[in-house]
């Protein structure tokens, strides 16, 4: 495998302290880390078999769009809360690229997706990460690819159609034993307690995100977005 489709828990940990960085100083996110951790952490997917990688392969496609809006109106704002303001005042937030011609009534725009609804789907994966996580370190002898299932039935199942959910079945049936999972996230060579201790940093890492994005959809009243 070529080295830049590894996951890199330290990559991952450094990004995630840069955008929370970046929320003490300016109340915000930067839309290129936030977007840069989701292409760097579906790397772990990726080495865990192809189909729990297919399973999250709109993930990465989500990452180019909220890297795509940051850049689009990165002259009049530097933050992902910046740019849902401005989709709100423009009335963009429910276009994903099909219903645009439907609800701006003209061309413009023909595949536009907003922010606003592209991040409602990563909160929701945020939860999923959470979810599983957790499971992982709580119930240590519980199957990885059980794991996956329920944090999936919690987190993301309610949302999805009954098609998607049976797909996703077939890449909880392929997932990986915990000690693969250990040895993707930490390296080979390392004890249990170092790969769950890593895991504890991660959570810890990504929960303030998951929190005030969560806090900013609520408040704005933006979680029932199509």
């Amino acid at each position: 495998m070529d080295q830049n489709d590894r996951y890199d828990n330290e990559k991952i940990l450094k990004l995630l302290t840069e955008a929370n960085q970046f929320f003490e100083q300016n109340r915000d996110y930067p839309p290129q880390q936030i977007g840069e951790f989701l292409v760097e952490f579906c790397k772990l997917f990726k080495q865990l078999g192809k189909l729990l990688y297919f399973a999250f392969s709109d993930v990465i496609e989500k990452a180019q769009v909220i890297k795509d809006r940051g850049n689009e109106y990165n002259e009049q704002t530097k933050g992902i809360f910046g740019v849902i303001q401005i989709e709100k005042q423009k009335g963009l937030m429910e276009l994903n690229g099909e219903n645009n011609k439907e609800i701006l009534k003209n061309k413009t725009l023909p595949n536009y997706q907003s922010m606003a609804r592209t991040l409602l789907r990563i909160i929701r994966f945020f939860n999923y990460l959470k979810i599983m996580f957790l499971d992982v370190d709580n119930n240590r002898n519980k199957k990885f690819s059980d794991i996956c299932s329920d944090a999936y039935n919690e987190a993301l199942a309610p949302y999805h159609t009954f098609m998607v959910r049976n797909a996703a079945k077939a890449a909880w049936l392929a997932a990986p034993s915990r000690t693969k999972v250990f040895e993707t996230f930490v390296g080979p060579n390392q004890t249990d307690e170092v790969a769950y201790a890593a895991i504890k940093s991660f959570v810890n890492a990504l929960e303030p995100i998951r929190l005030n994005f969560w806090d900013y959809y609520n408040t704005n009243k933006l979680t029932n977005l199509p």
